[in-house]
Protein backbone atom coordinates (compact mmCIF):
# COMPACT_ATOMS: atom_id res chain seq x y z
CA UNK A 1 0.00 0.00 0.00
CA UNK A 2 1.39 3.44 -0.89
CA UNK A 3 1.71 6.21 1.71
CA UNK A 4 -0.93 8.22 -0.14
CA UNK A 5 -3.49 5.42 0.02
CA UNK A 6 -2.64 4.68 3.65
CA UNK A 7 -3.20 8.37 4.43
CA UNK A 8 -6.53 8.34 2.61
CA UNK A 9 -7.66 5.28 4.56
CA UNK A 10 -6.66 6.91 7.84
CA UNK A 11 -8.57 10.06 6.91
CA UNK A 12 -11.71 8.01 6.12
CA UNK A 13 -11.72 6.63 9.67
CA UNK A 14 -10.29 9.51 11.73
CA UNK A 15 -12.04 12.39 9.93
CA UNK A 16 -15.66 11.48 10.77
CA UNK A 17 -14.62 10.34 14.26
CA UNK A 18 -12.96 13.69 15.02
CA UNK A 19 -15.97 15.52 13.59
CA UNK A 20 -18.51 13.70 15.75
CA UNK A 21 -16.47 14.17 18.92
CA UNK A 22 -15.91 17.88 18.25
CA UNK A 23 -19.57 18.49 17.41
CA UNK A 24 -20.70 16.62 20.49
CA UNK A 25 -18.47 18.77 22.71
CA UNK A 26 -19.61 22.03 21.08
CA UNK A 27 -23.38 21.56 20.89
CA UNK A 28 -23.95 18.84 23.42
CA UNK A 29 -26.30 17.06 21.03
CA UNK A 30 -26.14 13.74 19.26
CA UNK A 31 -23.54 14.08 16.49
CA UNK A 32 -24.13 10.48 15.53
CA UNK A 33 -27.52 11.12 14.00
CA UNK A 34 -26.21 12.61 10.75
CA UNK A 35 -23.61 9.85 10.34
CA UNK A 36 -26.10 7.09 11.12
CA UNK A 37 -28.79 8.40 8.78
CA UNK A 38 -26.37 9.28 5.99
CA UNK A 39 -24.46 6.02 6.42
CA UNK A 40 -27.68 4.01 6.47
CA UNK A 41 -28.88 5.59 3.22
CA UNK A 42 -25.49 4.95 1.59
CA UNK A 43 -25.42 1.30 2.66
CA UNK A 44 -28.99 0.66 1.52
CA UNK A 45 -28.34 2.26 -1.87
CA UNK A 46 -25.16 0.20 -2.30
CA UNK A 47 -26.91 -3.01 -1.21
CA UNK A 48 -29.70 -2.43 -3.73
CA UNK A 49 -27.15 -1.99 -6.52
CA UNK A 50 -25.29 -5.15 -5.44
CA UNK A 51 -28.54 -7.14 -5.52
CA UNK A 52 -29.17 -5.80 -9.02
CA UNK A 53 -25.71 -6.92 -10.10
CA UNK A 54 -26.26 -10.38 -8.59
CA UNK A 55 -29.64 -10.80 -10.30
CA UNK A 56 -28.10 -9.80 -13.64
CA UNK A 57 -25.28 -12.30 -13.06
CA UNK A 58 -27.76 -15.12 -12.48
CA UNK A 59 -29.56 -14.24 -15.69
CA UNK A 60 -26.26 -14.50 -17.56
CA UNK A 61 -25.61 -17.88 -15.92
CA UNK A 62 -28.99 -19.22 -17.03
CA UNK A 63 -28.43 -18.01 -20.59
CA UNK A 64 -24.96 -19.54 -20.78
CA UNK A 65 -26.15 -22.85 -19.32
CA UNK A 66 -28.48 -23.48 -22.29
CA UNK A 67 -26.88 -26.18 -24.46
CA UNK A 68 -23.76 -26.18 -22.23
CA UNK A 69 -21.90 -29.45 -21.64
CA UNK A 70 -20.74 -30.25 -18.11
CA UNK A 71 -17.23 -31.70 -18.18
CA UNK A 72 -14.13 -31.84 -15.99
CA UNK A 73 -11.12 -29.99 -17.37
CA UNK A 74 -7.89 -30.80 -15.55
CA UNK A 75 -9.89 -31.93 -12.52
CA UNK A 76 -12.04 -28.78 -12.39
CA UNK A 77 -15.80 -28.93 -13.11
CA UNK A 78 -16.66 -26.63 -16.04
CA UNK A 79 -19.51 -25.89 -18.40
CA UNK A 80 -18.46 -25.66 -22.05
CA UNK A 81 -20.73 -23.44 -24.13
CA UNK A 82 -20.72 -22.07 -27.69
CA UNK A 83 -22.45 -18.93 -26.40
CA UNK A 84 -19.32 -17.50 -24.79
CA UNK A 85 -16.97 -17.43 -27.78
CA UNK A 86 -13.22 -17.47 -27.11
CA UNK A 87 -13.36 -16.55 -23.45
CA UNK A 88 -13.93 -18.06 -20.00
CA UNK A 89 -16.03 -16.67 -17.18
CA UNK A 90 -17.10 -17.46 -13.63
CA UNK A 91 -20.75 -16.60 -12.99
CA UNK A 92 -22.83 -16.80 -9.82
CA UNK A 93 -22.39 -14.89 -6.58
CA UNK A 94 -23.16 -17.70 -4.14
CA UNK A 95 -22.71 -20.84 -6.24
CA UNK A 96 -20.17 -19.72 -8.83
CA UNK A 97 -19.71 -21.89 -11.91
CA UNK A 98 -16.99 -21.84 -14.55
CA UNK A 99 -18.10 -21.36 -18.17
CA UNK A 100 -15.58 -21.93 -20.95
CA UNK A 101 -16.27 -20.93 -24.54
CA UNK A 102 -15.98 -23.79 -26.99
CA UNK A 103 -14.09 -21.52 -29.39
CA UNK A 104 -11.48 -20.90 -26.70
CA UNK A 105 -10.91 -24.63 -26.24
CA UNK A 106 -10.27 -25.00 -29.96
CA UNK A 107 -7.84 -22.06 -29.99
CA UNK A 108 -5.62 -23.06 -27.05
CA UNK A 109 -3.02 -25.74 -26.44
CA UNK A 110 -3.52 -28.08 -23.49
CA UNK A 111 -1.01 -26.10 -21.42
CA UNK A 112 -2.74 -22.80 -22.18
CA UNK A 113 -6.20 -24.22 -21.49
CA UNK A 114 -5.02 -25.64 -18.17
CA UNK A 115 -3.75 -22.17 -17.19
CA UNK A 116 -7.13 -20.63 -18.04
CA UNK A 117 -9.05 -23.27 -16.07
CA UNK A 118 -6.82 -22.85 -13.01
CA UNK A 119 -7.22 -19.06 -13.24
CA UNK A 120 -11.00 -19.36 -13.33
CA UNK A 121 -11.00 -21.96 -10.56
CA UNK A 122 -9.36 -19.41 -8.28
CA UNK A 123 -12.16 -16.97 -9.10
CA UNK A 124 -14.68 -19.69 -8.26
CA UNK A 125 -13.08 -20.54 -4.92
CA UNK A 126 -12.56 -16.88 -3.98
CA UNK A 127 -16.16 -15.99 -4.97
CA UNK A 128 -14.86 -13.30 -7.29
CA UNK A 129 -18.31 -12.68 -8.86
CA UNK A 130 -19.62 -11.55 -5.45
CA UNK A 131 -16.61 -9.28 -5.00
CA UNK A 132 -17.12 -7.89 -8.49
CA UNK A 133 -20.80 -7.21 -7.72
CA UNK A 134 -19.82 -5.31 -4.58
CA UNK A 135 -17.27 -3.26 -6.52
CA UNK A 136 -19.82 -2.65 -9.27
CA UNK A 137 -22.21 -1.28 -6.67
CA UNK A 138 -19.66 1.28 -5.47
CA UNK A 139 -18.81 2.20 -9.05
CA UNK A 140 -22.44 2.88 -9.91
CA UNK A 141 -22.99 4.80 -6.67
CA UNK A 142 -19.82 6.90 -6.55
CA UNK A 143 -18.41 6.49 -10.05
CA UNK A 144 -18.33 10.22 -10.79
CA UNK A 145 -15.27 10.41 -8.57
CA UNK A 146 -12.03 9.79 -10.45
CA UNK A 147 -10.49 8.37 -7.26
CA UNK A 148 -13.32 5.86 -6.86
CA UNK A 149 -13.12 4.78 -10.52
CA UNK A 150 -9.36 4.30 -10.24
CA UNK A 151 -9.59 2.35 -6.97
CA UNK A 152 -12.35 0.06 -8.29
CA UNK A 153 -10.57 -0.53 -11.60
CA UNK A 154 -7.31 -1.35 -9.82
CA UNK A 155 -9.07 -3.75 -7.47
CA UNK A 156 -10.82 -5.57 -10.34
CA UNK A 157 -7.51 -5.91 -12.16
CA UNK A 158 -5.93 -7.12 -8.93
CA UNK A 159 -8.50 -9.93 -8.67
CA UNK A 160 -7.26 -11.12 -12.07
CA UNK A 161 -3.62 -10.95 -11.01
CA UNK A 162 -4.39 -12.95 -7.86
CA UNK A 163 -6.01 -15.62 -10.05
CA UNK A 164 -2.98 -15.60 -12.36
CA UNK A 165 -0.70 -16.05 -9.37
CA UNK A 166 -2.72 -19.00 -8.11
CA UNK A 167 -2.63 -20.66 -11.55
CA UNK A 168 1.17 -20.30 -11.61
CA UNK A 169 1.46 -21.78 -8.15
CA UNK A 170 -0.53 -24.79 -9.37
CA UNK A 171 1.98 -25.41 -12.15
CA UNK A 172 1.00 -23.16 -15.06
CA UNK A 173 3.64 -20.92 -16.59
CA UNK A 174 3.29 -17.12 -16.89
CA UNK A 175 3.88 -17.39 -20.64
CA UNK A 176 1.05 -19.90 -21.04
CA UNK A 177 -1.31 -17.43 -19.39
CA UNK A 178 0.00 -14.61 -21.58
CA UNK A 179 -0.42 -16.67 -24.77
CA UNK A 180 -3.97 -17.61 -23.76
CA UNK A 181 -4.80 -13.93 -23.21
CA UNK A 182 -3.48 -13.08 -26.67
CA UNK A 183 -5.53 -15.83 -28.33
CA UNK A 184 -8.83 -15.14 -26.56
CA UNK A 185 -11.50 -12.51 -27.11
CA UNK A 186 -11.00 -9.24 -25.26
CA UNK A 187 -13.64 -8.56 -22.61
CA UNK A 188 -14.55 -5.64 -20.37
CA UNK A 189 -16.60 -7.88 -18.06
CA UNK A 190 -15.06 -8.28 -14.57
CA UNK A 191 -13.81 -11.81 -13.71
CA UNK A 192 -13.83 -12.80 -17.38
CA UNK A 193 -10.50 -14.42 -18.19
CA UNK A 194 -9.46 -11.68 -20.62
CA UNK A 195 -10.34 -8.74 -18.33
CA UNK A 196 -7.43 -6.26 -17.92
CA UNK A 197 -5.48 -8.29 -20.49
CA UNK A 198 -2.95 -5.59 -21.46
CA UNK A 199 -1.89 -4.95 -17.88
CA UNK A 200 -1.63 -8.65 -17.09
CA UNK A 201 0.28 -9.64 -20.24
CA UNK A 202 2.98 -7.06 -19.47
CA UNK A 203 3.31 -8.35 -15.92
CA UNK A 204 3.33 -12.00 -16.93
CA UNK A 205 5.99 -11.52 -19.59
CA UNK A 206 8.21 -9.71 -17.08
CA UNK A 207 8.46 -12.86 -14.97
CA UNK A 208 10.55 -15.96 -15.49
CA UNK A 209 8.87 -19.29 -16.24
CA UNK A 210 8.97 -20.44 -12.62
CA UNK A 211 8.31 -17.13 -10.87
CA UNK A 212 4.78 -16.32 -9.63
CA UNK A 213 3.41 -12.99 -10.79
CA UNK A 214 2.89 -11.17 -7.52
CA UNK A 215 -0.30 -9.16 -7.13
CA UNK A 216 -0.14 -5.56 -6.05
CA UNK A 217 -1.00 -4.77 -2.44
CA UNK A 218 -4.58 -3.64 -3.02
CA UNK A 219 -7.05 -3.05 -0.23
CA UNK A 220 -10.36 -4.97 -0.35
CA UNK A 221 -12.25 -1.89 -1.52
CA UNK A 222 -15.40 -3.93 -2.07
CA UNK A 223 -15.91 -4.22 1.71
CA UNK A 224 -13.81 -1.32 3.00
CA UNK A 225 -16.46 1.47 3.09
CA UNK A 226 -18.87 -0.69 5.10
CA UNK A 227 -16.10 -1.72 7.50
CA UNK A 228 -14.91 1.88 7.90
CA UNK A 229 -18.45 3.12 8.58
CA UNK A 230 -19.02 0.44 11.22
CA UNK A 231 -15.67 1.26 12.86
CA UNK A 232 -16.50 4.99 12.97
CA UNK A 233 -19.95 4.39 14.48
CA UNK A 234 -18.60 2.05 17.16
CA UNK A 235 -15.70 4.39 18.00
CA UNK A 236 -18.02 7.39 18.16
CA UNK A 237 -20.41 5.66 20.55
CA UNK A 238 -17.52 4.58 22.76
CA UNK A 239 -15.93 8.04 22.73
CA UNK A 240 -19.19 9.76 23.63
Amino acid sequence: MTLGRAGSLLAVVIGPLAWCIALGLLVGGDPMLAIEVGGGVLVLAWAALVVREIVASHRVARALAVDADAIDLFGVPCLVTPRLGADALVVGAFRPRIFVGSSLIGALSDEELEAVVYHEDHHRRARAPLRAAALGGWLRLLGRSEGVRTAVGDRLADLETLADTDAIRRGSSPRSLARALLKGDLSHEPVAFSYAADRRIARLLDHGPETPAAASAQLPYEWLPITALAAVLIACHIAL
